[in-house]
């Protein structure tokens, strides 16, 4: 649907603004305490027709604790000191990015009496016969599940949640992606009104996201859970990718729902009534801005619109921050640098925690399948469980887009730009000094195939981003890109070498592309450069350039051999992770 049909969608807001007007969204309300519970027995009662301002408050104060915390996974997340609700009868909870999404919400509903309804059933916006988690026209709601007045078994509710709910669910246009119904989610204006903690943050390559804190500065705080039910933190920004409305990527709120024409019993619980759901023209913070720009193409054309800040066009994800940013908020290249080494680092870890869960399930040490699954970003089984190519890629455009971004922020300095701030007289040591302390307080181990532990810093992973192994058949020295006396324990086979000699090509290759058949056997993988993807030529004749300290180094006059120090053995020290 193209830009006109957009502005059509667009009408007078009704009793929907009156219930979630736009100070509804102020992050200064996120910040308000989580209300008691109304539920504390396994019964899920209904007590609230529609969710108010304060309930949509208590629910960004209930994600922001939770993202703030140090909660390490669904379960721990929901046991810990972060969840005010956590009691006896709560469920043990396991679960991916979509299931964690839907979790939060439906559990905070059932706690305050609230109403609930997700989309159990999704189908696809155009017949074709693909996986519906990476349709390439988008999905359309099929069915739906709801608690309008009560349900007796909370938890039971909860865990069929995980059961039937996917990507799939997040992959909708924002303005027909309804079908006959309703969408869940509706596309935001780019605002601090509009963009809280609760907001959900959609990867078109299978990862969804929960917004749980916007930074002075305009960063976008995103928590969220994994396949192999980890949980990290992260940032919004290019390793959530902005496409076409179709696959409704980008920053989503809940859609407002309530109950119409319920009565109420004597203890105050709803009985009977239907389900009601806001248009997105009854929505004050409704916007297809993310899509077509602040200042759309007079084409029509999604990705020709610009955006604008004061006066300046810039990139979307560029624009986000400014928009978000306090108004006196300038960039500091060397506040920058250390933020973003920062983030890398817990990618790093939370890597590491991957790693380690396949290397504990002894995956390495099977043989290697025949043929590689359908897709390596997106399938199921032991290669969803225990891979990493998708964490892997969001690994590499980190350490990319981070090196491009202190490059643009030293020329925006040079160029004397007004939103950068640098008050000192020596920026590429400033920058140089800052590189090496970050990554000196970025360290970690992991053990070996003969047990001994390797200490590695970040700058180590950065020089071996591109031999990271994802394949989680591999010893863990190839998982970490190991070379020379560090990788003389691994105990891969001959196979094995070969199917590692053989994927360079897609570990050069940070883009995650769904839409590629790549179950191939050894013997039909060719060179991207001599075979197309339909031939078996995976992946990317070169990866792009992510080396941050080669950049600080030629700022500096410094020529360097390029690698790092190797890293080091350790004594074996099983209280250390």
């Amino acid at each position: 649907m193209g830009y006109a049909a957009y502005k059509m969608a667009i009408g007078a807001a009704a009793i929907w603004a009156a219930l979630f007007c736009a100070s509804a969204f102020a992050q200064s309300n996120a910040s308000d305490a989580i209300p008691p519970a109304v539920n504390t027995g396994k019964n899920w009662e209904v007590f609230k027709e529609t969710w108010t301002e304060k309930d949509e408050a208590g629910f960004s104060a209930f994600v922001q604790a939770i993202g703030r915390s140090n909660c390490s996974s669904l379960e721990t997340c929901l046991k810990s000191d972060a969840n005010p609700y956590r009691s006896p009868v709560d469920p043990t909870l396991h679960g991916d990015c979509a299931d964690m999404a839907y979790v939060l919400r439906a559990y905070y509903a059932w706690k305050n009496g609230l109403p609930f309804s997700y989309q159990k059933s999704m189908a696809l916006a155009a017949t074709r016969n693909e996986d519906i988690r990476y349709s390439t026209k988008g999905n359309v709601v099929l069915e739906r599940r709801q608690i309008l007045n009560s349900v007796a078994n909370a938890p039971a509710f909860l865990r069929r949640i995980g059961w039937e709910v996917s990507t799939a669910m997040f992959r909708t246009h924002p303005i027909n992606g309804g079908g006959r119904g309703h969408d869940d989610f509706y596309a935001i204006k780019i605002s601090r009104e509009t963009v809280r903690p609760g907001v959900i943050a959609y990867d078109i390559f299978g990862h969804v996201g929960i917004v749980y804190d916007v930074k002075d500065d305009g960063r976008i705080m995103v928590v969220a859970s994994h396949p192999d039910n980890s949980v990290s933190r992260s940032t919004y920004g290019p390793n959530f990718m902005r496409s076409q409305p179709e696959l409704g990527a980008g920053l989503k709120a809940w859609r407002p729902i309530r109950v119409d024409g319920a009565k109420r019993s004597a203890d105050g619980s709803l009985q009977g009534g239907t389900l009601k759901a806001a248009d997105n023209d009854a929505l004050p913070g409704f916007s297809m801005e993310q899509y077509f720009g602040n200042v759309p193409a007079t084409s029509g054309v999604w990705h020709e619109g610009a955006f604008r800040y004061q006066g300046r066009t810039l990139r979307y994800y560029d624009y986000v921050r400014r928009a978000l940013a306090a108004p006196d908020f300038a960039y500091d290249p060397v506040a920058e640098l250390r933020y973003g080494l920062r983030t890398i680092c817990s990618a790093i870890k939370t890597r590491k925690v991957a790693v380690d869960k396949a290397v504990r399930a002894r995956i390495h040490l099977k043989p290697h399948p025949a043929r590689l699954p359908p897709n390596i970003y997106g399938t199921y089984g032991e290669w969803e469980e225990y891979s990493t190519p998708s964490r892997d890629a969001r690994l590499k455009v980190s350490f990319i887009e981070l090196r491009r971004d202190v490059q643009r922020l030293v020329e925006d300095v040079e160029a004397g730009d007004p939103g950068v701030s640098y008050n000192g007289d020596k920026l590429p040591q400033d920058l140089a000094d800052a590189f090496e302390e970050e990554k000196e307080s970025c360290t970690f181990t992991y053990w070996r195939s003969d047990k001994t532990r390797m200490r590695l810093n970040l700058a180590h992973v950065m020089d071996r981003l591109f031999e990271l192994s994802f394949n989680p058949y591999h010893c863990p020295e190839r998982r970490w890109g190991a070379t020379g006396a560090e990788f003389a324990t691994c105990t891969d086979d001959v196979t094995k070498t070969q199917w590692h000699n053989a994927l360079r090509f897609l570990r050069y290759q940070a883009d995650r592309t769904y839409d590629v058949r790549m179950d191939f056997a050894l013997n039909e993988l060719q060179p991207p450069m001599t075979a197309t993807p339909e031939e078996g030529g995976l992946g990317i004749d070169a990866p792009a350039d992510a080396d941050i300290r080669a950049y600080l180094n030629r700022l500096n006059g410094v020529v360097t051999a390029g690698s790092t120090a190797p890293g080091r053995i350790v004594p074996v020290d099983y209280t250390e992770n």
